[in-house]
């Protein structure tokens, strides 16, 4: 092969790795960065969650995620499985919200389906905006939180474990 089919194939992925990066940048726009908002809620199994108020900076050295996605998107089913197996290490805290998802039942009806174990909030039945309030209007959303209660990683689409394991990781350090 030819020195020009090779410039040609690297102009090619470069153009490509730069359209993707405008996209996932425009995605990104609006999701929030700085301080987490706290969140406390409800979750679909009944149990209640209280992350990211002040006096639980020092809690603990765990990085979160907070995984904003829907049973309906499509990215989300591949993205809910790495997700799920980032929450099943317990080397870190998740929690999701669920949006326009349907009642408590459907959602945990989707969860077994699919054995998903992560805990998740549904922003429908609990009269919060979340999703909103974290700027996550693109579904997948994800936010790596360290344990300043600083958002330290925003991604939103499709990602993998070992993706948002390293980001973790790094938030933890």
């Amino acid at each position: 092969m030819s020195a020009r089919f090779w410039l040609m194939t690297l102009r090619d992925v470069l153009l490509l790795a730069a359209v993707l990066f405008a996209i996932a940048s425009y995605l990104q726009r609006d999701m929030h960065t700085g301080s987490a908002f706290p969140i406390t809620s409800q979750l679909i199994d009944g149990s209640h969650v209280s992350l990211f108020n002040i006096r639980q900076q020092a809690e603990t050295n765990k990085a979160t995620l907070v995984y904003f996605w829907g049973t309906w998107c499509p990215i989300c089913k591949v993205t809910s499985p790495m997700v799920n197996s980032v929450a099943n290490t317990q080397d870190y805290r998740v929690i999701s919200v669920a949006v326009a998802s349907g009642s408590n039942a459907d959602i945990n009806t989707f969860m077994q389906h699919n054995d998903y174990q992560f805990a998740v909030i549904n922003q429908s039945t609990n009269g919060h905006h979340l999703s909103q309030q974290w700027g996550a209007t693109a579904l997948p959303s994800i936010y790596i939180i360290d344990n300043q209660n600083q958002i330290r990683f925003v991604t939103s689409g499709a990602t993998s474990s070992w993706g948002m394991s390293l980001r973790l990781w790094l938030a933890s350090l």
